[in-house]
């Protein structure tokens, strides 16, 4: 239609006005007395409270072009950098992911340094942690090797160094030197993060402030020579992986980024262009919203950090990289990971990241293969070329809930920041221990929530597949690959020789790391790992409409615990033959409240009878709780109880776990 066809057009002229308070009335009728707030709304761990609705009534201040990202409206054409991550201890094989990468979507890449290297050690002098979650680059002659054949002017490689980034910044740039590349075509990002690598090893090689002149001053030397190479990182992965919800994890990360900005300062370098050295490397994990909402609460924070410093406003844009959130990633049923990879990867590019690393599904697991490699890789590409992703600039932009979401983010995460100013800065924050405890209180909150499924993990405490096969890994001879690189390090420009250090190592006792299904799946492991797979047999009565519920329930609730279960028809099966059969001593009764008001006790006693040691009953006892336990019901499982210790319970009394429960 033409504009002057539909102009005087009112498609709801016919219809009432709406307004937020008809509809709760609505909303209410409808819930049939439950409370309003309980049933729909969310308080989330960051303190915010979502609503079920959010409409153009609600005051909403328009989002500025930090927030949307403006830079992000000039690469609509050519989309994000896709990054992909290398760990494998091998220069070689990392060599050859690394070109498979680029021939086939992927725009940059990361080189982890591993352990050793990260704390300051190499193969001859840390041969536990050589190799381990990361690459051997400990010398001239491994970057060679991992690096051979790709095009340092036309791909940013990015390193993850930990403490060691003088070293490896000194070497990459023996490598462009070698490669005879133009200072001003060299692409990279060296990755120097003092804090962060405190943060996630508990040691630096040497002092922190030693290390962070260190890194302000190759910084300054960086900005004067490689105009297309940054250099520091402010990566928040450590805290995020720790526990920190998404306000403390963006609040240490505009404190870290502030106390580098001090240290370039005080090396010479403008506020603005220090500024220009930094890249955020966030963590988002799978809570589509609020992930968007971090990324443009975060940008909207640094531009204000930075106009409050005098920084040109056309200047104040933040360098973002999003990471998936490797707590996020479970190690049992792995394959649910590319969901939460492509979620993770959905609300970082809505979000307006500058580039992505997507973790393959089986990182939790081992080692990846090629084909978890492509499917990472692939789900950026797929995003960015086929939902075409890339070609919106802040497509949540003027949603009001997103927006809502953004600045309820921004003034938590605003309010910690300044905490942690006035504290004394994040160095003071972290070294005092203060990080380490924040990361620890929030994390036991949120282990409290998974523990008792109100927060539910696809495949670990919910909808478990107990008899599930192991993925593929890549397998590696470590000790051979570390001995070799101990070899290498004779001679040459090498990671021990390059390390210059400055005072005493750096310790402090970091946050402890965790993946958000670890406690589920020890218990897995220890079931699988038993001579027999852990039983129990629920015994329906009532028929399949009245037992089907509650045993699916019994099925998920057990499963969570690798517990294997056989379903048997109290109505026409022998109880002890069933028992028998299962090889298992624990029942579990299934069926609806009206059945077990009749049947419950009679069913336990004849259980007991048939040789069940311990009989249990899907559901909650109510009044009956006395009576049933006389008649020999010895516990109860239900929505809302505490699934982890339930489950680890059954587990120690069928032997499969020690008292204390390992």
């Amino acid at each position: 239609m033409t504009d002057a066809e539909t102009e005087g057009l009112t498609l709801a002229a016919d219809f009432p006005a709406a307004d937020r308070e008809a509809w709760r009335k609505l909303a209410e009728a409808a819930l049939k007395g439950a409370p309003f707030d309980k049933a729909l709304t969310r308080r989330l761990a960051e303190g915010i409270v979502t609503d079920p609705i959010y409409a153009a009534d609600t005051e909403q201040a328009p989002a500025d072009a930090a927030t949307r990202n403006a830079g992000a409206l000039a690469r609509v054409a050519d989309g994000w950098d896709i990054r992909q991550l290398h760990a494998h201890p091998d220069p070689k094989a990392v060599n050859k992911a690394v070109l498979t990468d680029l021939e086939r979507g992927a725009t940059s890449v990361i080189l982890r340094l591993d352990k050793a290297g990260r704390r300051g050690g190499t193969a001859a002098t840390d041969a536990a942690n050589a190799g381990v979650d990361g690459v051997l680059l400990h010398s001239l002659e491994a970057f060679e090797a991992a690096l051979k054949d790709v095009y340092l002017e036309a791909a940013t490689v990015a390193l993850q160094p930990g403490g060691a980034f003088g070293a490896t910044a000194a070497m990459m740039r023996a490598l462009w030197t070698q490669r005879g590349i133009a200072d001003a075509d060299v692409l990279g990002h060296l990755g120097a993060d003092p804090m962060g690598a405190l943060a996630a090893e508990g040691i630096l090689p040497e002092s922190l402030d030693a290390s962070l002149k260190r890194m302000a001053a190759l910084a300054a030397e960086t900005a004067t020579s490689y105009p297309n190479v940054t250099t520091v990182s402010v990566d928040t992965a450590a805290y995020h992986g720790a526990g920190a919800n998404e306000a403390m994890d963006l609040g240490y990360a505009l404190a870290t980024g502030v106390a580098y900005l001090r240290a370039m300062e005080a090396a010479g370098l403008s506020v603005e262009d220090a500024a220009r050295q930094i890249e955020f490397s966030l963590p988002v994990g799978v809570d589509v919203f609020l992930g968007i909402a971090k990324l443009r609460a975060a940008r909207r924070l640094w531009a204000e950090i930075l106009g409050a410093c005098g920084v040109a406003q056309d200047a104040r844009s933040m360098r973002l990289h999003v990471m998936t959130a490797p707590n996020a990633w479970a190690g049992r049923d792995p394959w649910v990971n590319m969901l939460r990879a492509t979620v993770a990867t959905f609300a970082g590019a809505v979000g307006g990241a500058d580039s992505i690393t997507v973790l393959p599904y089986s990182h939790a697991c081992g080692l990846p293969d090629g084909f978890a490699r492509r499917i990472a890789r692939n789900t950026q590409v797929i995003l960015a070329e086929e939902s075409n992703l890339a070609k919106v600039g802040d497509p949540s932009g003027g949603s009001w809930y997103v927006e809502s979401l953004t600045d309820q983010l921004a003034a938590k995460v605003w309010e910690r920041f300044r905490a942690i100013e006035a504290a004394g800065g994040m160095a003071k924050h972290l070294t005092f221990g203060a990080v380490a405890k924040e990361c620890a209180e929030a994390w036991a909150e949120r282990e409290r929530r998974i523990a008792g499924r109100r927060e539910e993990l696809t495949g670990v405490n919910a909808f478990p597949k107990v008899d599930e096969a192991p993925v593929d890994v890549e397998a590696v001879d470590r000790a051979a690959l570390v001995a070799a690189a101990a070899k290498a390090l004779s001679g040459g420009q090498t990671l021990d020789t390059l390390l210059k250090t400055e005072g005493a190592p750096e310790e402090i006792d970091a946050p402890t790391a965790h993946r958000l299904g670890e406690a589920f799946e020890i218990l897995r492991d220890a079931s699988d790992a038993a001579a027999t797979r852990p039983t129990a047999l629920l015994v329906l009565l009532g028929g399949p409409a009245m037992s089907t519920a509650r045993a699916t329930f019994a099925h998920n609730h057990l499963g969570t615990g690798g517990v294997a279960c056989v379903d048997v028809d109290a109505d026409t099966d022998d109880l002890k033959a069933a028992l028998a059969k299962a090889g298992t001593d624990l029942a579990v009764i299934c069926s609806s409240d009206s059945i077990y008001a009749d049947r419950a006790a009679e069913t336990a006693k004849a259980l007991k009878a048939a040789g069940a040691r311990e009989v249990l009953l899907a559901g909650r006892p109510g009044d009956n709780e006395a009576a049933w336990g006389q008649a020999g019901i010895d516990g109860y499982i239900y929505a809302g109880d505490d699934t982890l210790a339930t489950v680890r319970g059954v587990l120690a009394r069928l032997g499969v776990l020690n008292e204390g429960g390992q």
